[in-house]
C-alpha cells in the first residue's frame, strides 16, 4: 500500500503539467498578421465605412465621388475656393481673374464659379430674378440674407443647380453646374457635393 503513493503522486504532477503545458499552448508565430496587414486591413474597414456613409447621404441616388479624386480652385483675389472634380478640365478661354469655367468631358457637365461686383445688390436680384422666371421646373429659395440655392430645368433637357453668397462687402460669388438631364442620376448629387464645398475666404 505504501509503495503505491509515490508512483500515484508522480502520475498525477504529469497529468497537471500535461494540462497546464496544454492551456498554456500558443499559436505559430507565422498565423499571426503583421502589422502591414493590420494596417491594410484597417484601412479596407475604414474606406468600406466612408463608402457606406457617402451613399446614405446621397439619399440613395449615386454615390458622391471620393473627396480624394476632387482638387481645389482657390481665387486668392476674390477669396472663394471650391472642389472640383480632378478629371474636370478647366476652360482657360472662358475664364479670368474673377473666377473659372470647368468642363466634364464624360457628362457634358459645367460648372461655372465666379465673383461679381453687386453694386447694391442689383447682380443678385438680377439673378434670383432669372432663376425664378426660369419657370415651374426651377426651384429657388434664400437659405438666409447671404446665401441663395436654386435647382432645376432652365431649358429642355438642361439642368441647373447653383449657389450664391453674398461677401461682407457687397459683392458676391456664384457658383453654377449645368448639365444634360440624362446625366442628372450622376450629377445630381456630385453638383450638391460642389456646390457645398464653396467656400468664402
Amino acid at each position: 500500500m505504501t509503495n503505491m503513493r509515490p508512483s500515484f503522486s508522480i502520475s498525477a504532477a504529469l497529468s497537471a503539467v500535461l494540462i497546464l503545458s496544454s492551456c498554456g499552448k500558443q499559436e505559430a508565430v507565422g498565423d499571426v498578421p503583421s502589422s502591414e496587414e493590420l494596417a491594410e486591413q484597417a484601412d479596407a474597414a475604414s474606406k468600406a465605412i466612408r463608402d457606406e456613409e457617402a451613399a446614405a447621404n446621397a439619399d440613395g441616388d449615386a454615390p458622391v465621388i471620393d473627396s480624394a479624386e476632387m482638387t481645389s480652385y482657390a481665387n486668392a483675389l476674390r477669396g472663394f475656393s471650391i472642389m472640383v472634380p480632378k478629371d474636370w478640365a478647366a476652360d482657360e478661354t472662358a475664364s479670368d481673374d474673377n473666377g473659372r469655367v470647368f468642363d466634364d468631358a464624360q457628362s457634358k457637365a459645367k460648372l461655372t464659379a465666379g465673383w461679381i461686383e453687386n453694386r447694391e445688390d442689383a447682380d443678385l436680384a438680377a439673378a434670383v430674378t432669372e432663376l425664378e422666371n426660369a419657370g415651374e421646373a426651377m426651384t429657388g429659395d434664400y437659405v438666409n440674407e447671404n446665401e441663395y440655392r436654386a435647382s432645376g430645368l432652365i431649358e429642355e433637357g438642361t439642368k441647373t443647380a447653383q449657389r450664391i453668397l453674398r461677401k461682407p462687402d457687397g459683392t458676391m460669388i456664384k457658383a453654377a453646374i449645368t448639365y444634360p438631364v440624362d446625366s442628372a442620376e450622376t450629377i445630381d448629387p456630385l453638383a450638391k457635393q460642389i456646390l457645398d464645398s464653396l467656400t468664402l475666404q
